[in-house]
């Protein structure tokens, strides 16, 4: 057991040095208020977070997001907090002339980009089979299907794809030059879910478009090493934002939507923490770190008890 448990110490221990290490060496590199951050989906929630804590840094920000008049308040915001630059485009990330000319954009304000943050997301609510218009009887096992609106299903299964992963692809394909270029420990950030690593009832097409993220950003991390560019993936709990109430499937059923509304992470420490790992340059990250590492030691050693906590959970 002793020599275990020095095992472990041992890991532990090496894995805080060579964090310290990195830390140490993107500072030498780059300067907080010169770093040049690109934050995609940051007119609220997580990604607003994030825009006003590097401006408190006195980042040089560019912030890309749907909504105008929510992004010139955040423009606002992030000057008074101290950016040193602040600009704005309003986009589709699932458009992709919109996201190519985001890249334009940053290359002429910016000349060039260390990190990007991939924080637009949508999630899903509903059980599968209501998602379908199929409906069960439980004892009897008698299935009824409703009408439902002609290919509903399948456009709510694009749009949280084409979100979800798509265009975090697409993204990464038109920055990934300009991050090359960067002698600054140049980062890509993610923002997943614990649904990228374990899947959850009433969140089946969300927990699927994230394990596709987990998949492609998982192969091209090794790809990109010698080049210097480094992947993370950030992996939150529950966040308490208004992600559920613009989810992909709320119309295809009815009645309230199921999930737990106790102990949710609150948007500000979910992007302090983000940024710590783009500073560490983190390969992945579990918000709360206990949280995530138990539930996969869990899946992986006794699925069905996470089986049975997610059932509970998602009642």
């Amino acid at each position: 057991m002793q020599k275990i448990l020095l095992a472990i110490a041992t890991i532990v221990f090496s894995h805080y040095l060579l964090l310290r290490k990195r830390l140490n060496n993107r500072k030498r590199l780059i300067k907080p208020a010169g770093e040049r951050v690109v934050i995609l989906g940051c007119s609220s929630g997580i990604g607003k977070e994030c825009a006003l804590q590097y401006a408190s840094r006195g980042a040089k920000l560019i912030l890309f997001a749907r909504r105008v008049n929510l992004l010139e308040d955040l423009q606002k915001e992030c000057e008074q907090k101290g950016a040193s630059a602040v600009y704005y485009m309003t986009g589709d990330v699932t458009v992709e002339n919109d996201l190519e000319k985001l890249a334009s954009f940053t290359r002429e304000k910016l000349q060039g980009v260390d990190t990007v943050i991939y924080c637009a997301g949508m999630i899903s609510v509903r059980p599968f089979l209501e998602s379908c218009g199929i409906q069960v009887d439980v004892k009897s096992k008698t299935v009824t299907e409703r009408p439902t609106e002609k290919n509903a299903l399948g456009q709510a299964l694009d749009t949280i794809t084409k979100i979800n992963y798509y265009a975090a692809v697409w993204t990464a394909r038109l920055f990934l030059p300009m991050l090359i270029k960067s002698s600054a420990a140049p980062n890509y950030l993610v923002v997943s879910s614990m649904a990228g690593k374990v899947g959850a009832p009433t969140r089946s097409l969300y927990a699927g478009s994230k394990h596709a993220l987990h998949g492609f950003f998982d192969s091209i991390r090794v790809e990109l090493r010698p080049l210097g560019v480094h992947i993370g993936l950030i992996c939150p709990g529950t966040v308490d934002t208004d992600l559920r109430q613009s989810a992909v499937d709320k119309s295809l059923g009815q009645g309230t939507i199921s999930g737990s509304k106790k102990n949710k992470l609150s948007a500000g420490s979910v992007a302090h923490r983000i940024i710590q790992a783009s500073d560490l340059r983190e390969r992945e990250i579990y918000i709360p770190s206990w949280f995530g590492y138990s539930a996969l030691w869990a899946k992986l050693l006794a699925s069905p008890l996470v089986d049975w906590a997610a059932a509970q959970k998602y009642k």
